[in-house]
């Protein structure tokens, strides 16, 4: 037995020093961090997450130094950014962040799980090329020739975006018969107030996005799917979240109260799908469907804001990685504009000798902070009360479930038997003793 041991340690010793000696490439997220490494290799060219470790965070080294050299004044300007009117103020804005280059995006991912090869998450993406407010806000300015200036011949966001955004928001300006916020009546631009212009838009990004995202709870893609499969969305919502494999004709029978309410709802949901002012739903929806989006993806452009508001993934919750993603994209982005805003409205005023150009500047620079404050708190207040109805609308239904089940056992199975422990009761009484 000794010696069996003995051989057994040795074998062990041996396949270690094999293991040890046995010459193991570098991986690519070992080569990249490196102390040395400048940012293009620590992305490899922009195509992977930023190395992120013990000794190096190239993701904050790398990525907001690029950010704010975007938006100072350099020498590729051709002129200080004091000097900008507002047209040249969001057309940099808008070139920048649209330019087709993978220094916009921005990646926090990780290792998936779920494949074996071990390929990164990408729903955690910050792009600003895929932000719907940066694309709104550039797409809703044409000139006099019908094109869209502040816009760069990649930009892929069009077919998800209804036509008109400017009547739709009602964003013109209106004085002396012309709309100050118009390339054609003003090509400068100077006289709109950039303050509501932008937060309009901001404001009705979040109100479709969280449209949709509520409908989702329900099952519900889109307008045009309500009316086309009714007995399907209920069949797959109770399928989806608890798991009913019974055909609708039964489930109706078991369940007919709590498919009433489920009817009701997405009714109302309904609803409220056919408000969403600026996005495209139905057309969202079906590249969703068509595409199949993947649990582990690296999708661009409209893909990615289809997935995010319309693929759960089946998981059982629409709070997905990636609708946070898409979320904090765009207040990332209106962070950005806001930010730039005031730094060009600052450097500008440095410039204004007279006390009227000061005050003025001051007065949109507060203006802008204050509509930003609220448009900010408003929008994690409705992401907290997403997440309260998304986890809570489940367990509402599922209540409702039971109470049903629990009631039908009662009318039809206890009911006999309680009626005759109720005879047999009054049989076996004293009638000797005083009720």
């Amino acid at each position: 037995m000794k010696k069996k041991g003995c051989l057994n340690y040795i074998k062990l010793l041996l396949f270690l020093f094999f293991l040890i000696s046995f010459p193991v490439s570098a991986s690519w997220e070992d080569e990249a961090c490196k102390l040395n490494n400048t940012c293009i290799d620590a992305s490899n060219t922009y195509e992977w997450p930023y190395c992120v470790s013990s000794n190096v965070d190239y993701a904050k080294k790398c990525i907001w130094t690029y950010i704010t050299n975007e938006f100072s004044s350099n020498k590729d300007l051709g002129r200080k950014l004091s000097d900008f009117n507002t047209s040249d103020f969001v057309e940099h804005y808008c070139k920048s962040l649209l330019w087709d280059s993978g220094a916009r995006r921005i990646y926090y991912s990780s290792p998936s799980a779920i494949t074996e090869d071990g390929d990164w998450d990408w729903q955690q993406t910050f792009d600003s090329r895929q932000s719907l407010f940066v694309y709104s806000l550039c797409s809703s300015f044409i000139n006099e020739d019908g094109n869209y200036p502040f816009l760069t011949e990649s930009a892929n966001l069009w077919d998800i975006l209804k036509s008109w955004i400017v009547a739709r928001l009602r964003l013109q300006q209106m004085s002396n018969n012309k709309d100050s916020c118009s390339l054609v009546d003003d090509p400068s631009l100077n006289n709109c107030d950039l303050s509501i212009y932008v937060t309009e838009i901001f404001n009705a990004i979040m109100s479709d996005i969280f449209k949709i995202k509520y409908s989702q709870v329900l099952h519900l893609d889109s307008v045009s799917s309500f009316s086309s499969a009714g007995r399907a969305r209920i069949q797959s919502f109770l399928s989806w979240y608890f798991k009913f494999t019974e055909e609708y004709e039964q489930l109706e029978k078991m369940f007919p109260q709590t498919i009433d309410v489920l009817n009701s709802n997405q009714l109302y949901h309904k609803n409220i799908l056919e408000s969403v002012k600026i996005l495209e739903n139905d057309e969202l929806a079906n590249l969703a469907d068509t595409s199949w989006c993947p649990v582990v993806w690296n999708v661009e452009w409209a893909d990615f804001v289809a997935c995010a508001l319309h693929w759960s993934q089946w998981n059982g919750l629409s709070l997905t990685p990636s609708f946070l993603t898409l979320f904090y994209n765009e207040l990332l982005h209106y962070r950005v504009f806001t930010s730039y805003y005031k730094y060009w409205l600052s450097a500008k005023n440095t410039n204004v000798l007279s006390d009227v150009g000061n005050s003025e500047n001051m007065v949109k620079i507060s203006d802008f902070q204050q509509y930003s404050n609220m448009q900010l708190e408003a929008a994690n207040q409705t992401l907290r009360s997403f997440e309260d109805f998304n986890m809570t609308y489940p367990l509402h239904i599922w209540l409702l479930l039971y109470q049903e089940r629990v009631s039908n056992f009662r009318d039809k199975f206890l009911s006999p038997i309680v009626t005759i422990f109720y005879s047999l009761s009054e049989k076996l009484q004293n009638v000797q003793e005083p009720n």
